[in-house]
């Protein structure tokens, strides 16, 4: 007699199902040897790399619709729900805040009350709505970002979570000129009363989840991870980044990259001036506890490699193999931040003056 026990199949099996996704197996490999053995090719041979960034969002239904009023550009632009409706016009934002009943449960304690007690006895708002935004870079056809995108939502929150997104096309502005859609998950689940908790796992998964609906659409695309492609971690508040990439007051030219310079940012003005007053005072910089957790992180790197490398020889794919072998090769030394703001000030400084190139060393 057959057994009536229920078949499961995870989340994180690779190649199982997915709950939601319309039946649609799940990811190609996650963190598996072969998984990153296809992204990390992908990127050598030259795909670009996805944007899968959370941006805010409302802890009321007004903080909400005022979001949804700047992605729909206060109704000149179209809003598309999870049911398929494509919402235009000024009242978009208000149908859509009402739809999801984010005002139901505003008493304190209610089931889906927007106000909680925490452990300290203070009363929370939690987050209504996470605000995630999903780009690619210039050039990148609109229409096929926002398909991809769609085919994520679905996969990722259909029958759980109400969701809304608008396709921001390449238009000149502050976002660039890059194709970008701005999807609108509610936070409460519409059956069990949890609550969307992304973490940077999560991050990690939907970009390659995007990445992979990109390529099915003959977008190449990928995800890899800023440390398996040997770049320090410096990821900053946006509006410490912006400040950073943006010309000092006064002057001209095209902004310096990142960690040379401060730009327009008080914060990375202070870090600049540190580093200096440092080397100037010590000739050396200290930041070995940042530097032993960034060779932690390359160990793990060279295994992913090293894994990687086996994997494709045992399938035959020498050739392959070899180009991972010079990739791995490649990586640049491992420096922390703090290093690299030393080591562009050294390089500054006029040839026979000022510090010499050993004094970023560690202390």
């Amino acid at each position: 007699m057959p057994s009536k026990r229920p078949f499961r199949v995870t989340r994180d099996v690779p190649g199982g199902i997915t709950p939601g996704s319309y039946g649609r197996k799940g990811g190609r490999g996650g963190q598996s040897p072969a998984g990153w053995a296809e992204r990390m090719g992908a990127s050598g041979r030259g795909a670009k790399e996805v944007l899968v960034k959370i941006s805010g969002g409302g802890r009321d239904a007004d903080g909400v619709q005022a979001h949804f009023e700047y992605i729909d550009r206060h109704g000149k632009l179209d809003i598309e729900t999870d049911h398929g409706e494509v919402l235009h016009g000024k009242a978009a934002a208000t149908e859509i805040i009402n739809d999801w009943a984010l005002d139901y449960g505003a008493v304190p304690g209610a089931p889906h009350s927007r106000s909680k007690v925490g452990a300290d006895g203070k009363r929370r708002h939690p987050r209504q709505a996470f605000n995630i935004v999903l780009s690619m870079p210039a050039g990148t056809p609109p229409q096929k970002v926002l398909q991809a995108v769609k085919k994520f939502a679905r996969e990722e929150f259909a029958h759980q979570h109400r969701y809304a997104m608008a396709l921001h096309a390449e238009e000149k502005g502050k976002h660039g000129m890059h194709p970008h859609v701005h999807l609108v998950v509610k936070a409460e689940h519409e059956y069990d009363g949890t609550r969307l908790n992304p973490r940077k796992a999560d991050l990690q998964r939907w970009r390659e989840r995007f990445a992979e609906h990109l390529t099915d659409l003959g977008v190449a695309a990928t995800a890899t991870r800023r440390e398996d492609r040997g770049f320090v971690r410096t990821h900053k508040k946006t509006p410490i980044y912006r400040a950073a990439q943006r010309e000092p007051k006064g002057t001209s030219g095209q902004p310096s990259p990142l960690n040379t310079a401060a730009g327009d940012s008080v914060f990375m003005r202070k870090k600049l001036e540190a580093v200096k007053r440092e080397l100037r005072v010590t000739r050396t910089v200290a930041d070995r506890d940042a530097y032993r957790s960034l060779m932690n992180v390359r160990a793990k790197v060279n295994e992913r490699y090293g894994e990687a490398i086996i994997w494709l020889r045992g399938q035959g794919r020498e050739e392959e193999a070899r180009r991972f072998e010079l990739m791995h090769r490649a990586l640049p030394p491992v420096r922390s931040e703090k290093q690299l703001i030393a080591d562009a000030l050294i390089a500054r400084q006029p040839e026979g003056k000022g510090i010499d190139s050993n004094q970023s060393r560690l202390r």
